[in-house]
């Protein structure tokens, strides 16, 4: 089959397939919007070594925005436990004095879009200098950084 075979054909699997194409196209715009989205947002995000030197040099904040459960079970020393749902509400006069420090935001992985998405909020918030920990909790826990319990 030739090209053009293809071309003549694709109106016709088309029609008989309408609704997986509908599908697959649905899913092609949400990832071009999630990738514009990424690359529009500006997040810097902090490796596990320099996330302890803007906190160290520039006195900054560990934030970790995941539920207390989790903080709980495991986060970074003096770190402050403020949730997404806390941040995206305005709630956030623990950290308020921090708006133009370094504020590293921790979630659990790579792929925590609720940590992404609160750092979105912190800036528009007026908040200056804000990072995510590439990798989250989990990346600092392989890295072997120590975790508090308390």
């Amino acid at each position: 089959m030739d090209f053009s075979e293809f071309l003549n054909e694709f109106p016709d699997f088309f029609m008989r397939h309408y609704f997986m194409v509908g599908a697959w196209f649905v899913v092609l715009v949400l990832l071009i919007a999630a990738q514009f989205k990424l690359t529009t947002a500006r997040i810097p995000k902090a490796t596990t070594n320099s996330a302890v030197a803007l906190v160290n040099r520039e006195d900054g904040l560990f934030v970790d925005v995941r539920n207390a459960d989790a903080f709980a079970k495991g986060h970074i020393a003096n770190s402050i436990n403020v949730t997404s749902a806390d941040i995206k509400g305005g709630k956030v006069t623990r950290i308020d004095s921090r708006r133009d420090k370094p504020v590293v935001l921790v979630g659990r992985d790579k792929f925590d879009g609720e940590c992404f998405n609160s750092a979105r909020a912190l800036k528009k918030q007026g908040f200056t200098k804000v990072f995510i920990l590439d990798g989250g909790i989990t990346e600092w826990s392989n890295a072997n950084m120590p975790l508090s319990y308390k």
